[in-house]
């Protein structure tokens, strides 16, 4: 969890500790979160927070987009 200082509200505080027992059943994503929570760190305002996730959620969206129609494409059958 990151400085208790960086802590708004409780809801925050709450939201904090809800990611971090997910983090505890998924332990092959922290080093994602990690690098999330070190982006975030650098903006310089909650404007450029929203930019950035919004940015690694798109980016998230392509790379599955791309998956998805890889899948579809390998399970098409050539018509006769």
């Amino acid at each position: 969890m990151p400085n208790l200082s960086t802590v708004r509200t409780r809801e925050h505080a709450e939201a904090l500790q809800q990611r971090d027992r997910f983090l505890d059943t998924h332990p092959e994503l922290r080093d994602l979160q990690r690098t999330i929570d070190e982006k975030l760190r650098s903006a310089a305002s909650d404007h450029n927070r929203l930019v950035l996730i919004h940015k690694l959620m798109m980016d998230a969206f392509r790379e599955l987009n791309v998956r998805l129609q890889s899948l579809v494409g390998s399970h098409r059958r050539p018509r006769h």
